[in-house]
Parts: structure tokens; sequence; C-alpha cells
């Protein structure tokens, strides 16, 4: 009669592939977590022309002025709505983001792992305001500014990210109001 014989590892050998393996796995998994700068700066660009579009998109739907205030010294970007129905026009912060049903608003700091706005620019009708709000006109989503009635086409407008030594720009165009990221 054959004896069967029972084959299988020892226990120094279990030990030494399950450090093996714990040795590979401990290498690859910081690399798994690390984000490459030029994803944080894409992701982030992209978060700011949405806020653009959706200001854009509600002007249009609601018939109602809209907007976007980038502001470079509190490094925020808020969705507004115009309120013309008080004198004078009064902004209102009352949009809220079509996912997260929060209060539209995007947070942005000088250092750390966040990227910064370096610069806002908007310039309406040959005049460079110092505010940084970004309107679009109800019903047509055209972009301009209501300066206490008098209403100012944009000319031009951008809002630049930078991020560990790389921009990203996102543009706004005159009169179609398209949002671009460069």
């Amino acid at each position: 009669m054959a004896t069967r014989l029972q084959q299988g590892f020892s226990l120094v050998e279990l030990l030494i592939v399950v450090s093996l393996l714990s040795l590979i796995a401990a290498i690859a998994t910081p690399a798994l977590f690390e984000e490459d700068v030029a994803d944080v700066l894409e992701r982030a660009a992209a978060d700011v022309a949405a806020a653009f579009r959706t200001a854009q998109a509600e002007a249009i739907r609601t018939g109602k002025p809209h907007g976007v205030n980038a502001n470079i010294f509190t490094q925020s970007i808020q969705v507004y709505r115009l309120d013309e129905a008080v004198s004078p026009a009064a902004v209102t912060y009352d949009v809220y983001h079509p996912v997260t049903k929060q209060l539209y608003a995007l947070q942005y700091n000088n250092g750390g792992a966040v990227p910064a706005m370096s610069a806002v620019f908007f310039k309406f009708d040959g005049v460079f305001f110092p505010s940084a709000f970004m309107g679009f006109s109800g019903t047509t989503g055209v972009p301009k500014f209501n300066q206490m009635g008098s209403v100012r086409m944009l000319n031009t407008g951008y809002v630049r990210l930078s991020f560990d030594g790389q921009t990203r720009t996102i543009s706004i165009s005159p009169v179609t109001g398209r949002v671009t990221v460069q």
C-alpha cells in the first residue's frame, strides 16, 4: 500500500513570501496615492470653468442675471444671482451647486497642496474694474458688467490658477461667454 505524501510550505517559506509581498506593497502604495501636479491643476481649472458655466446657464434658465465673484484676496470663487428687484441691484449668494446641493463656492489658498489664484482680470468696454465680478445677462447669457445702470460688455476676462510652477488659464470669451481652459 502506497502512502500519500503531504506536501506544503514550511513556516519559514511562508514568512519569506509574506515579507516580500509586504515590501512590494510598501514601495508601490505611495505611488498609487500621489497625485500628479498637472492632474490637481486640471481638476481645479475644471471646477472654476464649471462655476462660470453654471452662472451663465442659470442666467439663461431663469432669465435673471447671474455671475461669478473671483476674489484673489480671499482666494475664493462664488456664484451669485443679481437681485434687480431692489435698488440698487444687490448681489445675492444663493446659487447652489447642482451636484453637492451646497452654496456654489470654491476656496483656494496660497501655499499648501491646493492651487492658488494668481491672477483675476476682467475688462469691460475698455475699462478695468478692480472688482472681480463677472456677470452674465439674463436670458441671453452674454458676459457683461452692470455699473449702476450702465451696462458694459466684456472685452477680456480670465482667471489664472498656479500650482507648483505650473499654470492654467480659464478664459471667458466676449459676446458668447464661452469658457475655455488653457
